[in-house]
């Protein structure tokens, strides 16, 4: 989700934020540590963009605005992959980069993947089918629009069978339509996608994670601007699909208005949806989920409505009744993070553990997220302890 015409047109009214550190610098003596939580440790900046102003060449090179994580485990290693650009703005001068580790915490750059020309590329998301690795991401035109409209919009997957030699970039889906992350179930891999203009989104299903076909709407009420959706199967095979949702103009920054996500379930064969209830007072941008012994934990963008323009990184639990609801959210605190941030990448390292990603402006200047759509922005990497979340 990218509206950039609309962010400038309203960048003059943004209101400005406060500096927290008068020694902030945006050069690589950036390096903060900042106290976290009891359950998340080692919190640390993975990729610097403070040090990348003059880095033009975003096609081959780390660039100043990091973004866009997502992180997942594959033969005996986890694998973590980012967009680099120099900023928000739609463009070929964009980049995924690859990295793996293979001890759950020191990560190794494994592959550049330049964008196709004439199109941007951004929110890759990685899934494993057997013994091969694919990635998802989403193509678009270089167009500067209100709610993601004319861009558009081609999800393409690529696949490798040991993170280093990738495939050429193939379509998966039609065009106007982009791919959230990717789930399996019983041997079919699903994905929900929002439509060009954010307008309604559906379900696609896939058996070999190349051809997808597209299923039932899940949500299409278009006056609700729905868009990046996150599915969870649960131990039943009752589906949930939590549905981003930046309603009105008025509303779209989330400085102001409802702050919602939709709700919607479905049973299987996921031909009809149930999306009566709403989380309110959250709006999760950019979510990913994660279970640990029958607890549903999301990492998504936190919206701050104070008149400052600014937004976090948090993590949350989904609480009540998990088969069918009702649920609701409680959010456990956040992650070191700052103007531009969230859309993260989560993997478990051991039973109780996990590796997580995500990507931030400065946290001590602490300027308007809009601001930041066009600053520098880094990734950040984090363990999480789930024994700590009592």
């Amino acid at each position: 989700m990218r509206r950039i015409g609309l962010f400038l047109a309203v960048a003059c009214s943004t209101p400005s934020a406060a500096v927290t550190d008068a020694g902030a610098t945006d050069d690589a003596s950036y390096d903060p540590h900042p106290q976290t939580p009891a359950w998340l440790s080692d919190a640390h900046v993975f990729t610097q963009g403070h040090d990348k102003d003059d880095v033009t060449d975003c096609r081959t090179r780390i660039c100043r605005h990091n973004e866009n994580v997502d992180t997942t485990s594959f033969g005996g290693a986890i694998y973590m992959v980012h967009r680099t650009a120099r900023s928000q703005v739609l463009g070929d001068n964009s980049s995924i980069h690859v990295f793996k580790a293979t001890d759950g915490v020191t990560f190794k750059d494994q592959k550049t993947l330049p964008a196709i020309t004439g199109r941007d590329l951004r929110d890759p998301s990685l899934f494993v089918i057997g013994d091969t690795l694919f990635m998802k991401a989403i193509t678009r035109l270089p167009v500067d629009s209100a709610r993601d409209s004319n861009v558009d919009s081609i999800s393409v997957i690529t696949t490798t069978k040991d993170g280093v030699t990738w495939t050429p970039f193939e379509n998966a889906g039609p065009a106007t339509w982009s791919f959230w992350r990717v789930r399996a179930n019983k041997g079919v891999q699903y994905t929900a996608a929002y439509e060009d203009g954010d307008k309604s989104v559906a379900l696609f299903s896939s058996l070999d994670g190349h051809a997808w076909t597209k299923g039932a709407q899940i949500y299409g009420v278009a006056a609700d601007t729905p868009l990046e959706t996150e599915l969870v199967f649960m131990p039943s095979d009752r589906l949930l699909a939590l549905v981003r949702m930046d309603g009105t103009d008025a509303e779209l920054l989330g400085y102001s208005g409802r702050l919602r996500t939709k709700v919607c379930w479905s049973l299987p064969p996921y031909t009809t949806w149930d999306c009566a209830q709403e989380l309110m007072g959250q709006r999760l941008d950019g979510p990913v989920a994660i279970t640990w012994q029958n607890r549903l934990f999301i990492v998504a963008r936190k919206h701050i409505q104070d008149n400052s323009g600014r937004k976090r990184t948090s993590l949350f639990e989904i609480t009540g009744t998990l088969e069918g609801g009702p649920i609701d959210i409680k959010e456990w605190g956040e992650l070191p993070s700052a103007e531009d941030t969230s859309y993260a990448g989560i993997a478990m390292i051991d039973a109780n553990r996990a590796v997580v990603h995500w990507y931030s402006g400065d946290i001590f200047l602490d300027k308007p997220w809009l601001v930041g759509l066009f600053d520098l922005s880094d990734i950040w990497q984090a363990t999480i302890d789930f024994t700590k979340l009592k």
